[in-house]
């Protein structure tokens, strides 16, 4: 039986931990990881102010050495980083907090409605320079 992606995504965000932008506009100054998964071309036209980039792709390949690089509180063990993944529309992002999840990190969240929400919600963006 095929799945569809929208189906594939409605599982993994049955099982995942959602966040609002105004959640993620709160951990800014903390000591949260947040990781932009989208394509590098995506990432270059805005992000969130002091995201991380590491594409969905290369994901499970880097996620160690990043959390490594940036942990920021050597008493906390690394699975247990706070870690937030965003989007586009919070679609990757679910499946991404899955597979995580399922690597043994316990604190990752997924930004519900992606990056699509967070400029809605008229939250700050790095964009490049005109």
């Amino acid at each position: 039986m095929l799945v569809s992606p929208a189906e594939l995504v409605a599982v993994a965000k049955a099982t995942i931990t959602e966040c609002s932008v105004q959640d993620i506009e709160k951990c800014l100054d903390e000591d949260t990881i947040i990781i932009d998964i989208r394509e590098p071309d995506e990432y270059r036209k805005g992000h969130i102010p002091g995201a991380i980039h590491l594409a969905r792709g290369m994901l499970e390949f880097e996620i160690h050495n990043l959390i490594n690089a940036f942990s920021t509180d050597p008493s906390v063990p690394n699975a247990e980083q706070a870690i937030v993944l965003y989007c586009g529309t919070g679609g990757r992002s679910a499946l991404a907090a899955q597979c995580l999840e399922s690597m043994g990190y316990t604190n990752v969240k997924s930004m519900s409605g992606g990056l699509v929400a967070w400029a809605t919600a008229h939250l700050p963006l790095d964009t490049p320079a005109s």
